[in-house]
C-alpha cells in the first residue's frame, strides 16, 4: 500500500517535471521564431530588443532610424508591427494587474491622439487593469503595456514575470529591473515625440505670419497699380511708392 502511494507521488512528480520541460521548450521555440522573423525585416537593425518571459510578445528599437517594432506570437505565427516613435502614446507598468507607474504623451497633438483612442471605445480597456495598489509580500505577474496610435490594436502587453515570487526575491527584482528599463526607454521616445510636436506647433505661427505679410504686400502693390492706371499716380510716383513697399 505504501509502495503504491509513493509510486503515485513519483508519477505525479515526473509528470510535473515533464510538463515544465515542455513549456520551456515551447517558449524557447517561440522566442527563436521571433528572433528569426525580426532579422528578416528590411530596413530595421535593432539596437535594443526584448522578448517577454512567456514568449508571447516582444519589442525592438532601431535608434538610428527612429523605428520601433512590436512583436507578437499567435496561432498564425509571428507578427511584426513597425511603428515610429510618434506612434507611442503611453507606457505603463502593472504588478498583479495594478498600475505602478505610467508615462503618456503630454503635447497637444499627442494628447489629441490619446483622446481619439478613448472616444473610440478603447479607454475602458486601457484603464481596465488600473486601480489602487495592493500591499502584498508576494507577486505573480509583472507586465509592461505600450499604447500605440492604432484604433484596431492599440495595446501591446509585454510580460516579465508570470510565476509567484516574493517582492524581495531575485525573480521579482529582475523582472522589475527589465520592466523599468523598457518603460524608461518608452518615456524617452515619448519625450522626443513631444518635443517634435512642440517644434511643429511653434513654427506654424511664423509660417502663417510670413504668408500673411506676402498677401498684404501683394494687395498694396495691386492698389498702387490701380491708382497709376486711373491716373491718380504718375509713373514716377508709382515707382517711388513701390520701392518704399519693397524696402
Amino acid at each position: 500500500m505504501i509502495m503504491d502511494f509513493w509510486g503515485w507521488v513519483l508519477l505525479i512528480v515526473i509528470a510535473g517535471v515533464g510538463i515544465a520541460i515542455v513549456q520551456v521548450v515551447v517558449v524557447s521555440n517561440k522566442k527563436k521564431a521571433m528572433e528569426e522573423k525580426l532579422r528578416s525585416l528590411p530596413e530595421f537593425s535593432p539596437t535594443q530588443k526584448i522578448i517577454g518571459n512567456n514568449g508571447e510578445a516582444g519589442l525592438a528599437i532601431d535608434e538610428d532610424r527612429r523605428k520601433v517594432v512590436l512583436i507578437n506570437s499567435g496561432p498564425s505565427g509571428v507578427r511584426l508591427k513597425p511603428i515610429t516613435y510618434r506612434d507611442i502614446l503611453s507606457s505603463e507598468i502593472f504588478v498583479d494587474g495594478e498600475t505602478v507607474t505610467k508615462t503618456a504623451r503630454g503635447s497637444q497633438l499627442g494628447g489629441a491622439l490619446i483622446g481619439g483612442l478613448a472616444l473610440g471605445g478603447v479607454g475602458a480597456i486601457i484603464g481596465g487593469l488600473s486601480g489602487k495598489t495592493k500591499s502584498s509580500e508576494k507577486v505573480k505577474r509583472v507586465d509592461l503595456r505600450i499604447t500605440v496610435n492604432d484604433t484596431k490594436s492599440p495595446l501591446h502587453d509585454l510580460n516579465f514575470m508570470d510565476v509567484e515570487g516574493k517582492k524581495d526575491g531575485i525573480v521579482y527584482k529582475t523582472a522589475m529591473d527589465q520592466a523599468r528599463h523598457w518603460h524608461g526607454l518608452a518615456a524617452v521616445l515619448i519625450k522626443i515625440a513631444d518635443n517634435e510636436d512642440e517644434r511643429q506647433v511653434n513654427t506654424e505661427p511664423s509660417s502663417s505670419a510670413e504668408s500673411s505679410n506676402i498677401n498684404s504686400l501683394a494687395d498694396e502693390l495691386s492698389k498702387l497699380s490701380d491708382l497709376r492706371d486711373k491716373g491718380v499716380l504718375s509713373d514716377e510716383e508709382f515707382v517711388t511708392q513701390k520701392q518704399k513697399l519693397l524696402s
